[in-house]
């Protein structure tokens, strides 16, 4: 052994040794709630449970969960269903200022249709969304007072009250909710058979999100042409008419049911939802050929359509009315959605729950589960027991 491996190891000696006799520090783990209720008196304190226990979750400032629930308030009391375009025209004849209603959303800026034109508008800075219970103050739908205050430029002087909207729970701030569309009636479900594949689950997100925003929902299957037999894609489906939802089978390449499809929009604000690429920008297209929007083709790698619809954009249709075109939207009906309360959306298995041996059931493995033996005689549809499975994992994800 060379002197110099002899004293390298004797200097890693002297290291462990010192080591060991460093006194050893305790690790102790705190809980970072109840320590900042400790040191800042200006905090909401935490209440402990049934068991004692402090919940391990961020606390807020004092009267900030008296913040969030008066937002959730104006929220719920931000519609009134009693409005309509008399009542606007009136609130507008009032005041100096024209009425507008806004078709298209940008950062700052908004296009509104006044007097049979459309025109950019400024939005003037007073207005905000702060206490509305909103992360937006404008959206396409609202009805709006506006100035002109250049040759071909408005300005946003008002939103007048919302009769209804289409709103979703922010991602971050889920007792904030951004507006996507306002004063619309109804929702139009929009799916393909094929090229995207028919997607129950999806389907069954935009139903919940329909109802939770108390619009009435209808459900669109497009592209019914590529089914090898139309008889195999009503059978498919029928899980949704006999749940009571309007269904129609289209074809925008074909014009296969769009007669049927335009009189259901007729004279309504519709929205549309769906998933990218199918074929919600050409169905109205084919319904209304002076709407002529732009489409694409679906990926021939991934099956999936590329997104066309970058924003939220309202059409006036030429049979009466307006549609409101979206982007495809994800996770639109869930968030904010508490698994427990998913139940709630699918009535057609609750008959069943109730009847479940254990009051916790799962519906997943348990003995005596009522469910499983209702999906297995048929009693329940498997695509709707399946998309609701999922669904329940999905939410606890997102919680």
């Amino acid at each position: 052994m060379t002197n110099k491996t002899k004293k390298r190891k004797k200097r890693l000696k002297k290291l462990q040794q010192e080591v060991a006799d460093k006194p050893q520090r305790k690790t102790i783990r705190h809980n970072t709630a109840v320590n900042q209720e400790k040191h800042r008196v200006d905090w909401q304190p935490l209440e402990p449970d049934e068991d004692g226990l402090v919940a391990d979750r961020r606390i807020m400032p004092r009267d900030e969960t008296d913040r969030r629930a008066d937002n959730v308030t104006a929220v719920t009391a931000a519609f009134d269903a009693a409005f309509d375009d008399n009542d606007w025209a009136a609130i507008a004849d009032d005041t100096p200022y024209l009425l507008g209603v806004v078709v298209e959303v940008s950062r700052g800026l908004c296009k509104a249709e006044v007097d049979g034109r459309v025109m950019v508008c400024d939005i003037r800075g007073i207005l905000t969304a702060e206490g509305t219970g909103f992360t937006n103050i404008v959206a396409v739908g609202d009805r709006v007072l506006v100035s002109l205050h250049e040759e071909e430029r408005g300005l946003i002087q008002e939103v007048l009250p919302r009769r209804s909207g289409l709103a979703r729970a922010d991602s971050f701030d889920v007792h904030l909710k951004q507006i996507l569309a306002a004063n619309v009636n109804q929702m139009l479900i929009v799916a393909s058979w094929l090229d995207p594949q028919f997607w129950p689950r999806l389907v069954d997100e935009y139903l919940i999100g329909a109802a939770r925003n108390n619009l009435k929902a209808i459900i669109c299957v497009n592209k019914v042409d590529l089914a090898a037999d139309i008889g195999e894609v009503e059978t498919a489906v029928s899980i949704y008419q006999d749940l009571g939802y309007p269904l129609y089978l289209t074809s925008a390449d074909t014009g296969y049911g769009l007669d049927a499809l335009s009189a259901a929009l007729k004279d309504q604000t519709t929205v549309l939802a769906g998933l990218s690429g199918v074929g919600k920008s050409s169905l109205l297209s084919a319904m209304d050929a002076g709407l002529d929007l732009k489409t694409n083709a679906v990926s021939e790698k991934r099956h999936e359509g590329k997104h066309t619809t970058t924003q939220a954009n309202m059409y006036p249709f030429s049979a009466g009315g307006y549609v409101v075109d979206t982007p495809g939207i994800r996770d639109f009906g869930l968030i904010g959605l508490h698994q427990e309360e998913l139940i709630d959306f699918y009535p057609d298995i609750a008959d069943y729950v109730v009847q479940c041996r254990f009051n916790d059931c799962t519906h997943d493995h348990e003995p005596g589960c009522a469910v499983q033996t209702a999906v297995a005689d048929g009693q329940i549809n498997a695509w709707r027991f399946k998309s609701y499975t999922q669904l329940f994992g999905k939410l606890s994800d997102l919680d």
